[in-house]
């Protein structure tokens, strides 16, 4: 019988296979704070376990399709997979659970007029 050693390598990419799985719903505490985030037809909502803080303690930060969510007690930094729609980005913090509502936004199609060089 043949003894089979795996390799570290195929640890690695199990962890690497495993993370492109659920690449938008995802749960996650390497930044300090928990978080959640799903989609639903016309938005992304991230769910993020902020305890014991006030609204006034939170600054929630859109720039391209990441978020960041920063608190005395930790952050919290996701990328969205979709265009977002950074001007209607609505947070509510209700018993230590910071909603974010982070709207879709439709691709811009831009019609390009070509001309013709004589």
């Amino acid at each position: 019988m043949t003894n089979l050693v795996r390799s570290p390598l195929f640890a690695e990419f199990d962890q690497l296979f495993n993370s492109f799985q659920a690449p938008v719903a995802q749960a996650n505490n390497r930044n300090n704070l928990n978080y959640r985030v799903r989609t639903e037809d016309d938005a992304a909502i991230a769910e993020v376990e902020v305890p014991g803080v006030t609204p006034a303690d939170v600054k929630v930060r859109s720039e391209g399709r990441s978020l960041t969510v920063e608190t005395p007690r930790g952050s919290a930094y996701f990328t969205i997979g979709q265009r977002i729609d950074a001007d209607n980005i609505t947070a509510d913090l209700k018993h230590g659970l910071l909603t974010i509502r982070i709207p879709k936004r439709d691709a811009k199609i831009v019609e390009v007029n070509v001309s013709v060089e004589d």
